[in-house]
């Protein structure tokens, strides 16, 4: 029986050792449209012992990297508090999103965001994706999306 509780917890990956997803936000704004700053993106449930955020972002509707794409690493020697906002314009190796059909549906967009360790080993990952199109973002300024 215990071998079967072993296989269990090793099937239900990671997150069964007490490793929580982090919890990612961001905001489009007009502004980003086509912009090399990045966009304030908040990190919550941050391990302890995180010293570095791999940002990345990813254009899930299009593999050309103009369109938007990269991110950055943000580091605090310190480490990371459980929540921490990654301030605009942060990301160093950052494309904005330039969706050819801005003005009808745009693109959806993915930040996916790492913690690491001073070793650089996983402790955690999350993510956020939206839509980037100029409806969509006079739409969530409507509605006051994250």
């Amino acid at each position: 029986m215990k071998w079967f509780a072993t296989l269990a917890l090793c099937l239900l990956g990671t997150s069964a050792w007490g490793q929580s997803s982090l919890k990612v936000e961001f905001r489009w704004l007009i502004a980003h449209h086509c912009s090399s700053a990045s966009p304030l993106i908040k990190v919550k449930n941050i391990p302890a012992g995180t010293t570095a955020l791999d940002v990345v972002m990813v254009d899930l509707d299009s593999k050309n990297p103009a369109h938007g794409s990269g991110g950055g690493v943000v580091t605090e020697e310190a480490g990371f508090p459980a929540d921490f906002v990654i301030p605009a314009g942060a990301l160093s190796k950052y494309t904005g999103p330039c969706p050819d059909n801005f003005t009808t549906l745009g693109h959806e967009y993915e930040f996916r965001v790492t913690a690491l360790n001073a070793d650089k080993q996983v402790l955690s990952k999350g993510t956020y994706k939206a839509p980037f199109s100029g409806k969509f973002v006079i739409l969530q300024g409507v509605i006051g999306s994250p």
